[in-house]
């Protein structure tokens, strides 16, 4: 029993640095995913053309990270990239569709205004 409880021991202090640092490279990864994410501005033509439909499609279509920034990278580092790139990016794009939306109203408006 003292047996099985040292191995267990020792197979923990020896697995605990891996496991940190694979979490570290997660955390790394996300860090540098949503500095990376910056949207697309094209999501303001898409507000603005297509009004609620543009801003639903920007709150529904989840953007890709670009796969230059993954190539070498550890699968944890890319895992956490990939989740921090999304949602900064989605963010940013569900806000210029927003914006263009707005002005596709405030367009509307004016037209029938006169």
């Amino acid at each position: 029993m003292k047996k099985i409880v040292l191995l267990i021991l020792v197979l923990a202090m020896v697995l605990t640095p891996l496991l940190a640092q694979e979490s570290d490279d997660y955390v790394q990864g996300k860090i540098a995913g949503k500095a990376d994410g910056k949207g697309n501005a094209l999501w303001l033509l898409a507000g603005a053309g297509c009004g609620i439909f543009g801003f639903g499609a920007a709150l529904l279509i989840a953007p890709e990270p670009p796969t230059q920034a993954l190539v070498g990278k550890s699968s944890n580092y890319v895992l956490g990239y990939t989740e921090g790139y999304k949602k900064k990016a989605k963010g940013q794009n569900v806000l210029y569709a927003g914006i263009g939306w707005v002005a596709w109203i405030v367009i509307y408006l004016a037209a029938v205004a006169e």
